[in-house]
């Protein structure tokens, strides 16, 4: 089945899952390579439309076929920008090798004063099995673990109150 033929079949009532299915192609498919070749719903018309400026070129393509949008086409192509995810940075960091460099820069002598503080078991479990399963003091980690929760909700770090 070549485009110009879905665009007719699109014309006289049937439906994209139909002339999918016609096709042998599934739905996603056919909205997708409708789109690379300029081919889209008029509302006002109701009805399927050729945009571009070379119809015996774009239209001639078979559907089976991979549909690329054609450089006399690309002016009229909309590409969906929700289709693109953004590839965010921040989230590819490693935090892990992170927490192990931070851990590396806790200066252990300066972790003498004893302090209590009381957790819920939980919490104390999951720092325990961390901690083991790093291989890195409990000292310490709690130490990087409370810096970095106070630099996330702005607090700065203060020297002892006089």
């Amino acid at each position: 089945m070549k485009l110009i033929e879905a665009l007719e079949q699109l014309n006289n009532g049937k439906s994209i899952a139909e002339v999918a299915t016609m096709a042998g192609i599934n739905k996603k498919d056919l909205e997708r390579k409708l789109a690379n070749a300029a081919i889209e719903f008029d509302q006002e018309e109701n009805e399927y439309k050729y945009k571009g400026i070379a119809p015996e070129e774009s239209l001639s393509r078979d559907v089976k076929s991979k549909i690329v949008v054609l450089l006399a086409d690309k002016p009229f192509v909309k590409k969906k920008q929700e289709n693109r995810t953004p590839i965010n940075v921040e989230e590819d960091f490693d935090l892990e090798y992170k927490m192990f460099k931070d851990y590396l820069k806790v200066d252990h002598s300066l972790l003498t004063e004893k302090k209590t503080f009381f957790l819920t078991e939980k919490m104390y479990n999951t720092v325990k099995n961390l901690s083991i399963e790093k291989s890195f003091k409990i000292n310490a980690l709690v130490n990087v673990l409370l810096e970095r929760g106070l630099e996330y909700y702005k607090v700065d770090l203060k020297e002892k109150d006089d």
